[in-house]
């Protein structure tokens, strides 16, 4: 390890002469690797300085190029079992000893697309119910669960499931899931009239909040123009204020029972646990629970508009926002790969079509961006732009359309598909660091797909797409029918509130609900003390001082130079001044302008970000390790050799100052 910390100190030695504070982890051979937090250590110079504004010009950089894509996904791999109760609980366990913590993740086979007429937003109500507390555990959820030491504690609604994860110590485990098991089988006794309407406030309070952000209501909009009435994605997870307003106790202990049964969940064990310590638990806590009905999930087609529809909204907002979007095929179709690629080439890399055209190019427009969201039935392709404050939106949504066309017609270079692969498999080995990262994934997969490792199948795809692909699932899927939405400047549409009194709040007659006597709530034994990894330390000739640690999780490294100054050195005249110095960092170098430095980061599946609190800046980077080395002649660059281009000064100042007004 002492001659890879060695050759690492080589690699930063192209560093200007300063003093800031380097904290990496990469890893040795074949192992993965985690990081340490970096030390917050003064340093003698700033970001600031004049050093930095005048260090030494590189030559002109040549492309930097990465690893193979193929040969980052060879190195991602969950080891996982499965094994089903007899009241149809499914469970995978993964074991992973490196710290001890056990993820729990529970992932419930129902979401808001399974909802009835009449009952929308009843598997988010859930979901908040669901933290109330349960018959054995009468106070909240997530008191019960901090006092056990839980991190990463929440939950979540989508159209497709609904879900609870935590990850807790080892010895937490036992009592971790009792509780969630009692919310399972043991919940309607706790959940009555008063509860009820807490918690129905609760979730109206969130739809408040969300609807009221800017644009908040152009997501309802675009749902009903692209779906028909009745179709089961129509309406929005959060649900609607009358639906809410009208539930009653019953009707809401109703759909509990109807689709949270043990049949309808996929429960996740990723840490220190192995299968057999797994079967003895999980009967032992969730064996008893009766299954429920068999939710088959709510079949639904993909619509197709019958002619082009542009609508109209008004917005209290300082940018027109203009957007087109389509109904296309679901997470499981093969078209969901090239589609996803095709957005991201279009307006989800930072070096993307969009924005090259739009916002570095002619800069017709302020920001620009597009995407997928692919579902279990079906997904989302859409793309927008938001105009400059007080500028007319029809020059941008031409000149995005065209690029559209252009895409559309000739394809992807491969050098793009690269790209955004690389990124993507970059992106799926980080989430995979950590015990909970990785019972996401394998719970996805396995209610959605049928297969843990679904997550590599998709892995497998993208590696394997190909400009011809990307393209005639564009023309397959996006030839048809748009619908285009324009959000102007001016007073928003009518909104629909709550009833002052809701109709479902009246208590009503509820069955009386028959508790179950369950063996005590184990208690937590002993937490033993964690062994953090060793932290190796070297200083570079010119005084940068190297902290150094390693562990062995995935193959990832984490490096922050740190600097002794932040927002707080602003002079009191030119406030954000510090803030928009770091911003001009990420776009261009005296070597590489600001799509070069974009295209780098997306060939090398890096991220390189410059950020500061009030009293310190880090530049840091996350980089695959077969990729560390191009990553940290980037990371060089970027800390020594900021262009600060006036072209782009002013451009960057023009989004500023947008994204102030729509404060």
């Amino acid at each position: 390890m002492r001659r890879r910390l060695v050759s690492l100190a080589a690699l930063l030695s192209v560093i200007a002469p300063a003093a800031p504070v380097w904290a990496l982890s990469p890893d040795s051979g074949p192992a993965p690797v985690a990081v340490a937090p970096p030390p917050i250590v003064p340093a003698s110079l700033t970001l600031a300085s004049s050093a930095v504004a005048s260090a030494p010009v590189l030559p002109q950089a040549a492309p930097l190029q990465g690893a193979p894509v193929a040969d980052l996904v060879a190195r991602v791999n969950i080891p996982w079992s499965r094994f089903q109760l007899d009241n149809g609980l499914t469970v995978v366990v993964h074991e992973d000893r490196k710290a001890p913590v056990v993820a729990v993740s529970i992932w419930y086979n129902v979401g808001s697309k399974d909802e009835p007429a009449g009952s929308t937003g009843f598997a988010h109500l859930f979901e908040h119910l669901m933290f109330g507390g349960s018959e054995n555990s009468p106070t909240s959820h997530i008191q019960a669960m901090s006092a056990a030491g839980a991190t990463g504690l929440n939950g979540t609604t989508w159209f497709d499931r609904t879900n609870y994860f935590q990850t807790v110590p080892t010895p937490a485990l036992e009592q971790t899931l009792f509780l969630e098991s009692d919310r399972m089988g043991f919940l309607l006794g706790q959940v009555g009239q008063e509860v009820l309407d807490l918690q129905r406030g609760v979730v109206q309070n969130e739809k408040r909040q969300s609807d009221n952000q800017p644009y908040g209501l152009s997501g309802y909009a675009r749902s009903d123009a692209l779906f028909p009435a009745g179709h089961p994605y129509r309406h929005s997870t959060i649900g609607s204020m009358a639906d809410l307003d009208a539930a009653s106790l019953e009707t809401v202990r109703n759909w509990f029972r109807d689709n949270y049964g043990p049949n309808n969940a996929v429960l996740v064990l990723s840490g220190d646990i192995d299968e057999a310590t797994a079967r003895t638990l999980t009967e032992r806590y969730f064996g008893s629970i009766a299954p429920g009905p068999v939710n088959v999930p709510a079949a639904a087609d993909i619509p197709t508009l019958p002619a082009p529809v542009e609508e109209v909204l008004h917005d209290r907002v300082a940018q027109t926002r203009i957007s087109r979007a389509w109904v296309v095929p679901g997470m499981l179709d093969p078209d969901a790969v090239p589609l996803s690629v095709g957005a991201s080439i279009l307006g989800g890399l930072s070096s993307s079509r969009l924005n090259n055209a739009l916002v570095r190019g002619d800069q017709t427009v302020s920001s620009a961006n597009a995407g997928t969201q692919a579902f279990h039935r079906l997904g989302f392709f859409s793309y927008s732009a938001n105009g400059k404050p007080g500028g007319a939106a029809a020059g941008g949504a031409t000149r995005m359309d065209a690029v559209l066309a252009d895409l559309m017609a000739n394809g992807p270079t491969q050098d793009e598909i690269d790209r955004v692969v690389t990124q993507y498999a970059a992106r799926t080995i980080q989430g995979l660091e950590q015990v909970n990262g990785k019972a996401s994934a394998l719970a996805e997969g396995q209610l959605y797909a049928g297969d843990p490792d679904f997550y590599r199948t998709q892995l497998a795809a993208y590696a394997a797409v190909t400009p011809a692909q990307v393209r005639d699932a564009m023309q397959r899927w996006l030839s048809r029918p748009v619908y285009s939405q324009i959000v102007e400047p001016g007073e928003r549409e009518a909104y629909v509130e709550a009833a002052a009194v809701p109709s479902g709040a009246a208590p009503v007659a509820a069955t009386e609900i028959q508790r179950v006597a369950r063996a005590p709530m184990p208690t937590i034994g002993d937490v033993s003390n964690i062994d953090f990894p060793d932290v190796q330390r070297a200083t570079l000739s010119n005084g940068v001082e190297i902290v150094y640690a390693q562990s062995t999780t995935v193959p990832v490294t984490r490096v922050a130079v740190e600097f002794d100054a932040g927002y707080a050195a602003d002079e009191a005249n030119t406030l954000g001044v510090h803030s928009m110095m770091l911003t001009l960092m990420n776009e261009g170098t005296t070597t590489r302008n600001s799509n070069a430095l974009a295209e780098a980061q997306e060939r090398l599946g890096a991220s390189v970000n410059v950020g500061a609190s009030m009293d310190r800046t880090a530049a840091s980077l996350t980089a695959v390790t077969t990729n560390l080395d191009p990553s940290l002649v980037l990371l060089s660059d970027m800390v020594r050799n900021p262009a600060f281009a006036p072209a782009e000064v002013e451009r960057l100042r023009a989004q500023r100052l947008a994204g102030l007004a729509n404060e």
